[in-house]
């Protein structure tokens, strides 16, 4: 299992399964700090990530591991919809029409990534990974968003703030 502890947004704001809508998508899910969390609290979780060489796929049998390269254009999900889809410190804008897909009606969809500012602090510095002011809020318009936050952050294993943005949407029925 992935020695990091997940995101404080995510272990707060991710909402318990239900019967029947218990399909969540961890993308670019990395060593699986979010996978593994999510399957410990009942999700069925699909986790891809380009490389899992080092993540620990062995370590929980709920959790479906795919290794695909997601900025190849082909998306690896088909028409898979899940109910809850997290995103953490991962950018790439043509993911966001199928990210749109790939939320059931009335699923939810908690994103946390780097956004403009973070250059002052370190890296990721390309604008082609940090979010502009308000763009998440814009890729998702049409969408109920419950909770969002944007600017500079600190965690507790870090040095420096980082500047992110936070927001949890839900796709409307």
């Amino acid at each position: 299992m992935s020695s990091q502890l997940p995101s404080h947004w995510i272990t707060q704001n991710a909402p318990l399964p239900a019967p029947g809508r218990n399909r969540a998508l961890d993308l670019a899910c990395g060593k699986g700090r979010h996978s593994f969390w999510l399957a410990q609290h009942g999700w069925q979780v699909t986790a891809v990530d380009r490389d899992l060489s080092q993540t620990d796929c062995a370590a929980d049998a709920r959790i479906d591991w795919q290794q695909a390269d997601l900025e190849t254009g082909h998306w690896p999900l088909g028409t898979q919809q899940f109910d809850l889809i997290v995103v953490v410190n991962y950018l790439h804008r043509p993911l966001f029409d199928h990210l749109r897909d790939a939320v059931r009606s009335g699923g939810m969809l908690i994103y946390e990534t780097f956004m403009t500012g973070n250059e002052k602090h370190g890296r990721p510095r390309s604008p082609d990974f940090l979010l502009q002011e308000d763009e998440l809020l814009t890729a998702f318009s049409g969408w109920r968003i419950i909770n969002q936050m944007q600017g500079d952050i600190y965690h507790e294993n870090a040095p420096q703030p980082h500047a992110v943005k936070q927001a949890i949407a839900v796709r409307k029925p």
